[in-house]
């Protein structure tokens, strides 16, 4: 199977991890199937190959109004070239603005099915958090254009699935498809010291992320686990911010700031933790949940992205809810060690690369046979 992935950045070698979901998935592919994969922004211009896989990079930064119009022409005529030198059998784009747009203008030329795969907020916009692509009149337009002119939808979890119901996408033309972790590179490691209860989290710090509810949330859990501990692995505008208030409220000693983290070294930030809490007000799939379930953690929140599929407490954005359900788990060692084995096993059984990957190719082989 000959498969071009479109997307907004990827990696310009093994060891960069522009995006290390996406990366993982055009790799397997690559291992059994021939792959080029067409970013759009970012890195610089130029063709890159590593992993088996061949990588054209359009380069066109962060370029926008007539650029992006100039871009999206590019993409089209690029993809379109590459076909008529080795026909491709599918085109497969992650984000349904830019990347899924300049695919289904492709396959009008080609006559190829295209599968768009929603990745993050295309589908929202929070006004008080200037965080979502339908804020933007153009972009509604793109978007609401690939969705429509796209054989396939996939949504990384059924939170998504239902934006894009809501959206208007055909019920035939969904399909629930998660990206997978690798659970080979994310592993648990012995249970960390009782004695400093640690909780993590793996965001950038912005608005869209909510880290001041989970700040309220260690704050209202130090009352009946004193000793509790967060590290946060991130960063961001608002890490001054976030830093401010965690002084105010006497937490600045409970706090590990990580900063931003080479992709190699998450699992050992994982394995410090006891458990994972996210509070974003908004995510497609949350990778980082999974890398953390992958490492043997319960996972707890609000009530986006996977986490109503896959939390250990009933997801919720009520800081005291949320408090009271950490300090249950970190009051009953039993219930986390179970927990701590089933958020194992349902990462590797459910949600590893190699089931997710298939998962796609299975997909793939659908919209061929159909398309043919």
């Amino acid at each position: 199977m000959r498969i071009a992935l479109i997307v907004p950045g990827f990696s310009h070698n093994a060891n960069h991890w522009a995006i290390p979901a996406l990366q993982n998935l055009a790799c397997c592919l690559a291992q059994s199937h021939e792959v080029t994969v067409f970013s759009l922004r970012y890195p610089q211009a130029g063709i890159y190959r590593f992993g088996g896989l061949t990588h054209i990079a359009l380069g066109s930064g962060q370029q926008g109004g007539v650029s992006s119009l100039r871009l999206w022409q590019k993409a089209v005529w690029t993809i379109v070239q590459a076909h008529r030198q080795r026909p491709f059998d599918l085109l497969h784009a992650l984000w349904v603005d830019e990347p899924a747009f300049t695919a289904v203008l492709a396959a009008a030329f080609i006559k190829k099915p295209v599968l768009a795969s929603v990745g993050g907020g295309e589908l929202v916009y929070f006004p008080d958090l200037n965080y979502g692509t339908q804020s933007s009149w153009l972009r509604r337009q793109i978007i609401h254009l690939a969705l429509r002119w796209a054989t396939a939808v996939t949504s990384g979890s059924l939170y998504q699935l239902n934006q894009c119901r809501a959206r208007g996408v055909l019920a035939e033309k969904l399909r629930l498809a998660p990206l997978g972790v690798d659970s080979e590179r994310f592993q648990p490691g012995p249970t960390p010291d009782w004695s400093h209860p640690t909780i993590v989290q793996a965001a950038s710090l912005v608005p869209v992320k909510e880290q001041q509810l989970l700040l309220e949330v260690i704050r209202r859990v130090q009352t009946a686990v004193p000793a509790v501990h967060l590290i946060l692995a991130g960063n961001g505008p608002q890490a001054n911010d976030l830093r401010e208030w965690a002084a105010h409220h006497g937490l600045t000693g409970a706090i590990a700031w990580l900063g931003k983290v080479p992709y190699p070294a998450m699992p050992a930030v994982y394995q410090r933790a006891h458990l994972y809490l996210q509070t974003s007000r908004h995510e497609s799939q949350g990778i980082s949940v999974l890398e953390a379930m992958a490492c043997g953690l319960p996972v707890m929140g609000t009530a986006v992205g996977l986490m109503p599929e896959v939390a250990a407490c009933p997801p919720t954005h009520d800081p005291a809810a949320l408090a009271a359900q950490i300090i249950h788990i970190l009051g009953n060692r039993e219930e986390h060690e179970r927990q701590r084995r089933q958020a194992r096993a349902t990462a590797v059984n459910r949600y590893s690369l190699l089931v997710r990957t298939e998962a796609f190719l299975e997909i793939y082989r659908q919209l061929i046979d159909d398309f043919e």
